[in-house]
């Protein structure tokens, strides 16, 4: 499923805000555990091609190409408000934000 999909507005009931959110800069991984006990990892380059921007949903609608070093990582990762994450990319990239319905997604299909 690509990110523009998962990305769409659904009518369904609000997810839960994690229970535990671990960034392992070493690793380049997040490690995720939810309210339910589902326990995730993604790496930092599944985040950032994942991301779901304006600027990232124009460039994949229009085909372009976004290179992306594998060896990407995290510098910072913040909680918007209530219903969010925020990571701060070691390539510069900050604008997306991740709601925890979308996060949620990502981990199920990657589980």
């Amino acid at each position: 499923m690509t990110a523009e999909a998962l990305a769409q507005p659904s009518v369904q009931t609000p997810t839960e805000a994690p229970s535990q959110v671990r960034l392992r800069r070493k690793q380049k991984v997040v490690e995720i555990t939810w309210p339910d006990g589902l326990e995730s990892r993604l790496s930092c380059l599944v985040l950032r091609k994942s991301c779901a921007c304006s600027g990232c949903s124009a460039a994949r609608k229009k085909g372009a190409i976004t290179l992306i070093d594998a060896d990407i990582g995290i510098d910072n990762l913040n909680v918007h408000g209530v219903s969010a994450m925020q990571f701060h990319f070691t390539d510069g990239h900050n604008r997306g934000l991740y709601p925890w319905t979308y996060l949620r997604q990502l981990c199920e299909q990657l589980s």
